[in-house]
């Protein structure tokens, strides 16, 4: 590595600076003309205004090291952007009189309105000049002053004005109740969208629930010295989602600067989206049946089963390249949760002094993709791993099953010195191993006296990764492991979660507990196999040291030289107790052995408090005081071995599809403590 290319020196070569504003305002007013008759409106408005800027001041040389980071010449980015936004909400709710004690009945009607547009624009340049006074305040105010010639596709402006987005919508609702005994609920809404076209701008969601209060019943009555509550509760509703670019019903075009004659032109181009007037809103759909219980005045909880489906999925779909196009979004697929939700509550111990109560959660889920194109599969790649991904598309939606399926090889360990005939010098692998093909690694590198111990063609070798044959070209194994080969090998989307909690209290002293579990599920540890991929190494800084001490070495250190271990007795001797694979082949390969268990224990939070007694508060005129301490995340329980088996969702890996379950550089949850104090006079 260049000496001046050490991570320091980089971070001085760099200047990111990012400044946001924002102004947000509210307003609301209620008013009540006769009994019963509330009008109530609301308006938001919101503007913000952002500034960033990029500078290289080219002090450090790009080499293939250094590249991904600094571009060795000044380079220069100033973006400002600027967004605005408004809200308003109107309702009139009306609660019908004189209809006695028994009866209870409401009416609500109101209007929403939502609207946000934002704009922005970028100017970059390149190969200013490298004296001194040409510093970062001199570039940026003379941006237009770069060399075009050498670096045209750097010295250029960019301009992006997005689609104002709208959305009105009208909504009535309906509640009525008999004794507390018989409740209904109805509502409607009626939604439009600037998002979708004029044939499809409009949905309508209607919803319904009803509720029986069995415990009030008259039979029920001899019931009542242990029973508390029972209520049955049936649901149904339907709402809208939007949730995309307001640009993918009309044509859009994408601008950019070209040098022509040595003068940077605006140019126009089409975008890649073919357009579809006929997008409408997808639909979510949810359906409930429910009990609420008490018992013993003691235990009370919720059961219910519930089944949602969404369909209309607004998705990418690539299209024939022939059109002109590359891809347009569809509503092309139907999904499914159906699950069941247990709550429990108890109050263990009640005494005068002491108190203990503990409440259980337990939530069983099955995701489902019911429908999608027409039993089309859709792969797609989550992009961790560059172009030197294997497979290039890690992740699959397919119809019948889950989402969140990770393709990939599965793990079989290495090639040990078993798996070889050595013959005349070389390893020759046995009849029924299955080779390694060149595709799936891209480039093994392992030095001209290992490459003469090895057979032409073959492409396995003592120590190399080792994956399962599990098909071929006819569908059976082949004795060759490649593309043929990819297969499922995880569902990281997890079916048993819930949590379970302790609270109670001796004397002034206080305490509670709240744990989270979950049972089963994936993670995708892309973080873990980026270890073992070489690619062209332009990390700065990787500590390989404690994986490289398990995995198989080719070479031994003599006498300070480097030897090539290929004989058998020299290469065992030198590997003993070596588990891991010869690291650094330049594909980024997804194994089985990292799409691990997601099952933990987590302790969520923890708080210990205690109220002073009152004796010594109301000297100081306090009716009361306390002080607590609280602990959060204090320990996770799992297998995983990373950092934390809940990991979110990163939209940045694939903009278009999601890529759950993966942890790929994710910020694990931070362990808290907190110390406070409540005082009321």
């Amino acid at each position: 590595m260049n000496q001046a290319a050490t991570p320091d020196k980089i971070n001085e070569a760099i200047y990111n600076g990012f400044k946001r504003t924002h102004l947000r305002s509210n307003f609301a007013l209620s008013w009540e003309p006769i009994k019963g008759l509330t009008l109530r409106t609301e308006l938001g408005a919101g503007q913000n205004w952002s500034r960033s800027k990029r500078y290289d001041d080219g002090s450090i040389p790009s080499n293939n090291i250094t590249n991904n980071f600094v571009r060795g010449h000044k380079y220069a980015q100033l973006s400002r952007g600027e967004g605005s936004n408004w809200r308003s909400v109107t309702t009139i709710n009306y609660e019908v009189q004189g209809l006695g004690e028994d009866h209870s009945l409401s009416f609500l009607a109101g209007n929403e309105e939502l609207y946000s547009k934002s704009e922005s624009s970028t100017l970059y340049g390149g190969g200013y000049p490298m004296d001194a006074a040409w510093d970062m305040d001199r570039v940026f105010g003379l941006m237009h002053n770069g060399d075009a010639a050498t670096y045209p596709a750097e010295n250029k402006y960019e301009n992006t004005y997005n689609t104002p987005e709208t959305t009105s919508s009208w909504f009535g609702r309906v509640n009525y109740s008999w004794r507390g005994r018989y409740l209904l609920t109805a509502t409607m809404r009626a939604d439009g969208s600037s998002k979708f076209g004029p044939n499809n701008r409009w949905a309508y969601f209607p919803a319904g629930a009803l509720a029986w209060r069995i415990s009030d019943e008259p039979f029920m009555k001899g019931a009542s010295d242990w029973m508390d509550n029972l209520k049955l509760r049936l649901s149904y509703g339907s709402s809208g989602n939007d949730n995309i670019s307001s640009s993918l019903w009309h044509e859009t075009w994408v601008s950019s600067t070209a040098v022509i004659n040595g003068q940077s032109v605006q140019t126009f181009a089409p975008s890649g989206l073919k357009e579809n007037p006929d997008l409408k809103w997808e639909t979510n759909i949810s359906r409930n049946f429910g009990f609420d219980f008490g018992f013993l005045n003691r235990i009370n909880g919720t059961l219910d089963f519930y089944w949602n489906t969404t369909k209309d999925l607004l998705m990418r779909t690539e299209i024939d390249s022939s059109s002109g196009y590359s891809y347009q979004y569809q509503n092309i697929g139907k999904t499914s949760n159906k699950g069941i939700e247990l709550a429990l509550n108890a109050a263990i111990v009640r005494s005068k002094d002491f108190n203990l109560n503990m409440n259980v959660t337990y939530n069983y889920n099955k995701n489902n993709v019911d429908e999608l194109d027409g039993g089309r599969d859709i792969q797609y790649g989550s992009n961790w791993g560059s172009s030197a991904l294997m497979p290039g598309n890690d992740y699959l939606i397919r119809e019948g099953e889950p989402l969140g399926l990770v393709r990939g090889y599965t793990s079989d360990g290495v090639y040990t010195l078993d798996d070889f005939n050595y013959i005349n010098g070389q390893y020759v692998l046995k009849e029924g191993v299955p080779d390694l093909a060149s595709s799936v690694i891209t480039n093994y590198y392992k030095g001209p006296e290992w490459d003469a111990a090895i057979p032409q063609g073959q492409g396995a070798f003592p120590g190399a990764i080792k994956l399962k044959d599990i098909s071929g070209a006819d569908g059976t194994p082949d004795g060759i492991v490649n593309s043929d080969d990819v297969d499922i090998i995880g569902r990281v989307q997890p079916q048993h979660t819930g949590g379970f909690g302790f609270s109670g209290n001796y004397k002034g002293l206080d305490f509670t507990a709240n744990f989270t579990y979950q049972l089963d599920g994936k993670v995708y540890n892309a973080s873990a196999m980026c270890q073992y991929a070489g690619g062209k190494e332009t990390g700065l800084a990787k500590n390989h040291r404690d994986f490289i001490n398990e995995s198989y070495q080719l070479y031994d250190v003599v006498n300070g030289e480097l030897v090539a271990a290929t004989d058998p007795t020299a290469f065992a001797q030198l590997n003993a107790g070596k588990s891991r694979p010869v690291p650094f082949y330049e594909a980024s390969v997804v194994l089985s052995e990292f799409v691990e268990s997601a099952a933990y224990l987590r302790l969520s939070n923890i708080t210990l408090g205690y109220t002073l007694p009152k004796q010594w508060t109301q000297k100081a005129y306090i009716q009361s005081a306390r002080v607590y301490v609280t602990g959060g995340n204090l320990f996770c329980l799992t297998g995983y071995s990373g950092l934390d088996p809940d990991v979110n969702v990163d939209p940045g890996m694939n903009k278009n599809y999601p890529t759950l379950g993966m942890d790929y550089g994710s910020y694990h949850r931070a362990r808290t403590f907190t110390v406070g104090l409540n005082v009321k006079f």
